[in-house]
């Protein structure tokens, strides 16, 4: 009897290493396919794409002629004022409902509507992805502004599949998303150019890719260009990224310099800018987001930032947003506008319009080329 009882248990651990075995080899396996799949599908843009600007117009650009240029991270029209992002210190990956990211993309097209410029730098536009709904949000926003306007759409993230945040509710999913340029001027040439650098594999695989977009326009009367550059550049990142992106901008300024075209860029840098005082900087340290400040002497010879050192252009998603709650708010100036010296400022405005319908705040210039 005692033997039988010996044997019986010897099958049943042999059972239950079996089942563990078959169990691990199945994980396994599993694992070993996401991560195929993810790899597989992984977007791998090239160095330099031919970008097209769609509705073309045939207006050139004037000299000494003043032109406005608007610069506004849009937040995919899903990050408003009841808003908090999990990469910021909230909970959510997703909003509640496309009745939320509807209302809010209506606020943005008012936003532009009542800030007519000729030109627009907007970031974060969703133009297929769960997170805002599959809205095509620059189609939308190409029709609300009207046959004025071209526009040019460069890829900053796209993944067939972003399980982040891990949860049955608020993972991102799909995401096709970029920077657009809205111009009111002819185009002649349009490219993406994919900034070096990338995070570790499998990060990579269903993470962003940032790159600028830039369209030569042509002046009237002249052989140069105005070079006009989107930017949106990297945020979580502990460094290296960020100096791989700033030493790119930094050479191809000096290149188109070199030409003496015209150059104005505008975006969402992620860093907060030579101007803005350290105690500003200082008082918005948190444990999640910290823009670093970009040093003075970074621009190359002929250049120079403009922005509005007295309103907030961005704040942390850690939570809806709430002013009142000092403790926990944070505010940065981390948008704006480079301009190369043949271009003469007029006025730099931040517009303080309290994240209602983004987490940011859109930035006003300007400008006249001379």
């Amino acid at each position: 009897m005692a033997y039988l009882n010996k044997n019986t248990k010897r099958k049943w651990y042999l059972m239950v290493i079996k089942i563990i075995s078959i169990i691990i080899i199945s994980i396994l396996i599993f694992g070993g396919g996401v991560l195929s799949f993810f790899t597989i599908a992984e977007y791998r843009p090239k160095d330099i794409e031919t970008v097209n600007a769609l509705n073309n117009p045939n207006n050139k650009v004037n000299l000494n002629v003043e032109y406005n240029a608007l610069t506004f991270n849009i937040g995919y029209g899903a990050l408003g004022v009841y808003e908090d992002f999990v990469m910021d210190g909230g909970k959510h990956g997703v909003p509640k409902s496309i009745e939320v990211v509807n209302w809010y993309l209506n606020g943005i097209e008012d936003i532009l509507i009542n800030n007519p410029s000729d030109i627009y730098f907007l970031q974060e536009v969703d133009i297929n992805s769960r997170r805002s709904f599959k809205i095509n949000e620059r189609e939308q926003i190409a029709n609300k502004l009207g046959n004025d306007y071209s526009n040019s759409f460069a890829y900053n993230y796209k993944a067939k599949f972003v399980p982040f945040p891990f949860s049955f509710t608020q993972y991102m999913g799909r995401v096709e998303s970029g920077i657009t340029s809205y111009l009111k001027f002819k185009t002649d040439e349009s490219y993406r150019h994919q900034f070096p650098g990338s995070f570790s594999w499998p990060v990579r695989t269903v993470n962003l890719k940032r790159g600028m977009l830039v369209n030569y326009l042509p002046i009237e009367g002249s052989d140069k260009y105005l070079v006009v550059i989107n930017i949106h550049l990297s945020a979580y990142d502990s460094g290296k990224l960020r100096d791989n992106e700033m030493n790119y901008l930094k050479n191809f300024l000096e290149e188109e310099a070199s030409k003496g075209n015209y150059v104005l860029a505008g975006g969402d840098f992620n860093q907060t800018f030579p101007q803005i005082a350290n105690s500003v900087v200082e008082d918005n340290q948190n444990k999640w987001f910290n823009p670093i400040q970009i040093k003075e002497d970074y621009l190359p010879s002929g250049y120079s930032f403009h922005v509005d050192p007295t309103v907030w252009t961005s704040r942390l998603l850690n939570q809806p947003y709430n002013p009142s709650d000092t403790e926990n708010t944070y505010h940065f100036i981390i948008d704006g506008f480079l301009a190369s010296n043949n271009i003469e400022i007029i006025e730099v405005k931040g517009l303080d319009l309290g994240f209602v319908y983004s987490d940011h705040n859109p930035v006003n210039l300007r400008f006249k080329l001379i």
